[in-house]
């Protein structure tokens, strides 16, 4: 398979699992949003679309704990709750008085890839003011 077919094929299947602000790893097995996907897909979109990329780190981010933890899994559809194990129910997120209220998560992580995708989406977009207050937003959180 040629380069340039290669990545038209990645770009279809990034696009083709996009759900609003935030894209999944792949429909059925892996239909949330997964922290570590979130990165790499970040780095994905920053080749063609630093929106999308800065985005889905927003996104990531948003359910971020008030301690600073980065959950592994964000349960963003209610819809594919229900035939997802082990599911929001199962972690009980909410038990916990740094949990993001505003978020069905697991109360597991994985190793940090934030930093370094922020990073390359800087490197991808430093003149632009847009990526510049991406940045100065995001930092912090990562800290």
């Amino acid at each position: 398979m040629s380069d340039a077919l290669l990545l038209k094929r990645a770009l279809q299947i990034l696009l083709a699992n996009e759900r609003p602000g935030y894209t999944i790893p792949g429909a059925g097995i892996y239909p949330f949003q997964w922290k570590w996907d979130s990165g790499f897909i970040a780095l994905g979109y920053s080749h063609f679309d630093l929106r999308k990329a800065m985005r889905e780190m927003e996104t990531l981010f948003d359910a971020q704990w008030a301690n600073g933890f980065v959950p592994h899994i964000i349960f963003h559809s209610v819809a594919e709750r229900e035939n997802y194990f082990p599911g929001a129910d199962f972690y009980h997120s909410s038990l916990s008085e740094n949990a993001n209220i505003d978020y069905e998560t697991t109360t597991l992580t994985q190793p940090p890839v934030e930093g370094w995708v922020i990073e390359r989406i800087f490197r991808a977009g430093n003149h632009l003011s847009e990526v510049q207050e991406f940045v100065k937003r995001l930092f912090p959180k990562v800290m």
